[in-house]
């Protein structure tokens, strides 16, 4: 059973895992390394479940003293406030993590949609394919195990491109592997992908 190399670059987090760079979020990568030249100091992140905000943010927040917030639509805008006042005040990056675009956080403070508005707003792209096969050889590698290079290229022609459906299938794949004590190979494969594809379980958002 081969195992394809990761053609990514892979940034190191306090914990010793990574997130991977890829063109689905290279963007995102660039300005976290430059975040001196961000407006008002804070940046807006948008990006689905399992996309790796909160890997990014800690790695960020690790290597720049920076402040992060994970789920900003969920919090008191009295809080964010207090935060894009201490970023600024004392020249630290401020970092706002959603799922949801500002404009559906309900922000009531005119101060502080004003701010918002003026803040570096980015978003995580969809997964592409160099990303879902990173992901699923990550998940893999750390758990001490391999995928084929034929089990990735079977599911890249067939299962719904979403970082959820990586996260999903690799567990499953984990757990199918674990019981039919088999490698993670096409087998497995196909029959993690029969198993959402009947419906059996719901792929989150």
């Amino acid at each position: 059973m081969s195992q394809i190399a990761l053609p990514l670059e892979q940034v190191p987090s306090p914990e010793h895992d990574g997130y991977l760079v890829t063109p689905a979020n290279a963007e995102v990568h660039q300005h976290l390394q430059n975040w001196r030249d961000w407006s008002h100091y804070t940046m807006i992140l948008i990006g689905p479940a399992a996309s790796g905000k909160t890997t990014m943010a800690a790695a960020f927040e690790s290597e720049t003293g920076g402040l992060c917030l994970e789920d900003a639509s969920e919090v008191e805008d009295t809080e964010i406030f207090h935060l894009w006042n201490r970023a600024n005040g004392e020249k630290k990056p401020l970092l706002l993590l959603s799922e949801k675009p500002v404009a559906e956080w309900g922000i009531m403070l005119p101060d502080l949609k004003s701010r918002l508005a003026a803040s570096l707003h980015l978003q995580i792209g969809p997964p592409d394919q160099a990303m879902i096969d990173g992901l699923f050889q990550k998940y893999f590698t750390s758990r001490g195990l391999t995928i084929s290079e034929d089990a990735l290229r079977y599911l890249e022609k067939r299962m719904i491109r979403s970082y959820a459906m990586v996260r999903q299938l690799a567990q499953k794949m984990d757990s199918l592997a674990i019981e039919t004590r088999k490698p993670i190979n096409l087998a497995v494969a196909k029959s993690a992908l029969r198993f959402f594809d009947a419906g059996d379980e719901k792929v989150d958002s």
